[in-house]
């Protein structure tokens, strides 16, 4: 199940890949709407297994109460970094309110540091919104999707929101006919296409840095103080203070650092009565079951974020679709913080005598230990390097090993994701989520 679902039904992917490129790839279908590709499984890099041995037996009994053990660890541990990502959520818009009360390079500077905290310890949390969306009825699921599109959908078109190069005048911020409303927003939010975003992590992001573009000067502080004096062609042209290009721009970003608060408040209330309500059925669940959910969260999060929504189409050389974030230049920082999100969950959440994810599927799979980690170490290096070339020069438009970066990332991770999946083939048969 895709935690993007509402995402994917609204783009026409298109993909151009070259025949050297594509003969790589493996494409994994995350629903109906999904884009329509045919792709060729990688060779496996030397040293890891094409397969494993598919066990049919039911897991044995030390393993399944280890598995329901740990799964209750696991809602914990979501539990926890849910209130830690509201805490975040909380001081970056403080720190917004902080940039508006007192607008300086150093209230600035807070609001960027506060949001790339936000938006790491949000990615952090990913793998946990797919595993909210998985045990979720469909009425929830399609909420969870509404939201997650308002906090993070990217990339967005900058010009709808706020000036761009050559255009001095442009976006919601100096179009005076649209209402700067949290009704507004997110009325407008999306409303023509899913790139013109009103809301989220990334129209913030571009509020508080602006262009990406070493032509262009980065956001001033100045663009957020306040202007309290029309000039006389503005009181001619019946103009009002609200209407200026500064002000509305403190609103609007004072709007959508509320917004999404507001919205993830309203997701952390769908775990509470999603999480209470399933941990009611976990002991009527085998533990394959449970296992399983755990691992179909993982490969879905990591085949949606990183395989469809950013290398396919940096592959295909579309570079301001498949940077997370390229504003702030942190999208390294985010590719990071979601392979962590799975390493967190086989490693660091343990049951009270010590069992991890890790030592279950390694007994499941003698081959995971000795291949898994070392794959996951390779794909860290590989996303980080490739993602930091990814600099406000723009010299990677002319940078012909891109193409190759890519391709031996999309290769790593297609490997890392098939371990995964490859271990759902030693589960007994089991029954869907729902």
């Amino acid at each position: 199940m895709c935690f993007s679902t509402l995402i994917v039904k609204k783009i026409s992917t298109r993909v151009k890949l070259s025949v050297a490129c594509a003969s790589i790839l493996i494409f994994f279908s995350c629903s109906p709407n999904s884009p329509n590709l045919t792709m060729v499984t990688p060779p496996a890099p030397a040293g890891v297994p094409s397969s494993v041995e598919v066990i049919t037996q039911s897991l044995d009994l030390e393993t399944s109460l280890s598995v329901n053990k740990l799964f209750i660890e696991y809602i914990a541990q979501v539990d926890s970094d849910f209130i830690d990502l509201r805490a975040e959520l909380a001081s970056l818009q403080q720190s917004i309110e902080s940039l508006l009360e007192s607008p300086s390079s150093s209230t600035l500077a807070h609001g960027q540091e506060r949001w790339a905290s936000a938006h790491q310890s949000y990615h952090q949390s990913n793998l946990h919104l797919y595993f909210t969306s998985l045990i979720s009825g469909e009425n929830q699921s399609d909420q969870l999707n509404r939201m997650a599109y308002q906090m993070d959908y990217w990339p967005i078109l900058a010009g709808y929101v706020d000036s761009v190069g050559g255009y001095k005048a442009g976006g919601i911020v100096h179009d005076v006919n649209v209402e700067l409303s949290p009704e507004s927003l997110k009325q407008q939010h999306g409303l023509f296409d899913v790139t013109e975003a009103t809301l989220g992590f990334h129209v913030i992001e571009f509020l508080l840095w602006g262009e990406s573009n070493v032509t262009t000067a980065p956001r001033g502080f100045e663009d957020f103080s306040p202007v309290n004096k029309l000039t006389s062609i503005q009181r001619e042209s019946g103009m009002e203070i609200s209407q200026i290009g500064n002000n509305r721009r403190r609103e609007l970003l004072r709007l959508i650092s509320a917004i999404l608060l507001e919205d993830f408040n309203s997701s952390f209330a769908i775990w509470g009565d999603v999480s209470a309500g399933f941990l009611k059925t976990t002991e009527d669940r085998s533990s394959a079951n449970l296992l399983n959910l755990l691992l179909e969260s993982s490969t879905a999060m990591l085949t949606e974020e990183l395989l469809i929504r950013s290398l396919y189409p940096l592959l295909n050389g579309e570079y301001e679709s498949g940077l997370q974030s390229p504003y702030s230049q942190t999208s390294e920082i985010t590719v990071a913080a979601q392979l962590q999100s799975v390493e967190r969950l086989l490693l660091e959440t343990p049951t009270s005598n010590g069992v991890t994810l890790d030592k279950v599927l390694s007994s499941l799979s003698p081959s995971f230990e000795e291949f898994f980690y070392q794959n996951l170490d390779s794909n860290k290096a590989c996303l980080i390097l490739l993602y930091s070339s990814f600099g406000q020069t723009n010299s990677y438009l002319e940078n012909s090993s891109i193409e190759l970066k890519v391709v031996e990332c999309i290769n790593l991770l297609t490997n890392l994701i098939d371990q995964l999946e490859q271990i759902k083939l030693t589960l007994p048969a089991i029954a869907k989520p729902h």
